[in-house]
């Protein structure tokens, strides 16, 4: 597929914005593993009780472990075995932080229906990221 002109520079924006991102979050993840494994922040689960639970449907993972589903793990973002989902969760929205960054770059150039598009992409994003999907689709929540 090859660029257009007039797409390029968006097309660069979006991809720096990705490599930056990238590079930030898993530098994040790193140092978030670094303070778990060197025992900086005590874990929520105790390490001594993973082996009899990683092996469970989530589920009763979950109520072996006595933790929260879904986005109830920012309450617990100050223990050592949740401190890396913040990296995680950087990591995994990179994409819709690049889109506003293209959304911002379209409205400058009044190019309304690639910001549009844009900006769906990052509704789209949000909903799943929410949960809001697995309601509507009976999926498991």
């Amino acid at each position: 597929m090859d660029l257009n002109d007039e797409n390029e520079e968006a097309d660069l924006l979006f991809a720096r914005c990705l490599k930056i991102g990238t590079m930030l979050s898993l530098g994040l993840i790193a140092a978030e593993l670094a303070a778990y494994l060197g025992g900086a922040l005590s874990p929520y689960v105790p390490l001594r009780n993973l082996p009899s639970i990683w092996a469970l449907p989530m589920k009763e993972y979950l109520a072996a472990a006595h933790v929260p589903a879904g986005w109830g793990w920012l309450a617990l973002i100050g223990r050592g075995d949740y401190l890396n989902f913040i990296g995680i969760a950087l990591l995994a929205s990179i994409s819709g932080i690049a889109y506003l960054f293209a959304v911002r770059l379209y409205l400058a150039r009044r190019d309304r229906l690639y910001a549009a598009l844009a900006v769906a992409q990052v509704l789209v994003l949000l909903a799943a990221a929410s949960g809001l999907l697995n309601s509507i689709g009976g999926g498991r929540p």
